[in-house]
């Protein structure tokens, strides 16, 4: 899980504002044990899945004192960095810029955001989680 943990703490130092930076680095930006995750898969007969990935792991992070969403694909080879998860579609484009292999192709924005919302609802209920949790289950 050791690689999963630094493709997430990659994508966490990505999504920050360019000014956040400039301070002290291990207030803002998370280590690897203070993410939550729960491994996530897809139900037999899902059909608003938002992923290509059918497993994969969520996580959370509190970011600038904010819960942060991140899905990390369960694929080989093995994904470089995590999927920022999040409804605000035009950031999360952003900081994901470069990655089109996530998400399943949908129709409009609102068919994304109708897909992702659960999953970035989930992570942030994952978030008041004490740091370092890791759930295997559909617990949440």
């Amino acid at each position: 899980m050791m690689p999963a943990a630094v493709g997430i703490v990659l994508a966490v130092g990505l999504s920050l504002p360019a000014g956040t930076i400039v301070t002290a680095v291990n207030d803002l930006v998370p280590g690897a044990k203070d993410f939550r995750m729960q491994v996530i898969h897809k139900a037999k007969d899902e059909a608003e899945w938002p992923f290509v990935a059918e497993s994969g792991v969520l996580a959370c992070a509190k970011v600038l004192n904010k819960p942060a969403v991140y899905f990390l694909p369960e694929q080989k080879p093995e994904a470089t960095r995590a999927f920022v998860l999040d409804t605000d579609l035009l950031g999360m484009s952003l900081v994901n810029m470069g990655m089109t292999d996530v998400l399943k192709p949908y129709g409009s924005l609102e068919a994304l955001l109708k897909r992702i919302t659960p999953f970035v609802i989930m992570g942030r209920r994952l978030c008041a989680q004490p740091p370092g949790t890791s759930l295997t289950g559909s617990e949440l």
